[in-house]
C-alpha cells in the first residue's frame, strides 16, 4: 500500500525499453518547491538557520555549538519548526528545506 500516492507519481513508463523510468516529473518538482517555499515562509530567520544546519546533518549538540545557543534553545526551535510545518519528522522537514532551496545537496 502506498501511503503518499501511487508509484506512478514518481516514475513514468518509457515505452518498455527496459529503462527504470524517469523520476519526478518537472511539473511536480516545481509544485513541490513552491509549496515548500510557502510553508517555510512561516519560519523565523533563526528557525531557518537551525533547519539549514539540520539539513546539513548536524545533531542538536552541533547546532547549539555552531549558533552559540543552549541545547534547550535548539530543542525549542526544532519543536517550533515541527509545529509550524505540521510534522514531527526530522527527515520530512529537511526534505522541505531542500525542496525550497534553503540548502543544497551538493
Amino acid at each position: 500500500m502506498w501511503r503518499f500516492g501511487s508509484p506512478q507519481l514518481f516514475t513514468t513508463d518509457t515505452g518498455g525499453q527496459g529503462s527504470a523510468g524517469k523520476r519526478f516529473e518537472p511539473s511536480r518538482q516545481q509544485a513541490g518547491k513552491a509549496e515548500a517555499e510557502e510553508i517555510l515562509a512561516h519560519l523565523t530567520p533563526r528557525e531557518r538557520e537551525v533547519l539549514a544546519l539540520m539539513a546539513k546533518g548536524y545533531n542538536n549538540r552541533e547546532i547549539a555549538s555552531t549558533l552559540f545557543i543552549s541545547m534547550h534553545t535548539v530543542k525549542n526551535h526544532i519543536s517550533s519548526i515541527y509545529r509550524k510545518l505540521g510534522t514531527g519528522d526530522r527527515t520530512r522537514v529537511v526534505l522541505m528545506a531542500v525542496r525550497a532551496g534553503l540548502v543544497s545537496l551538493n
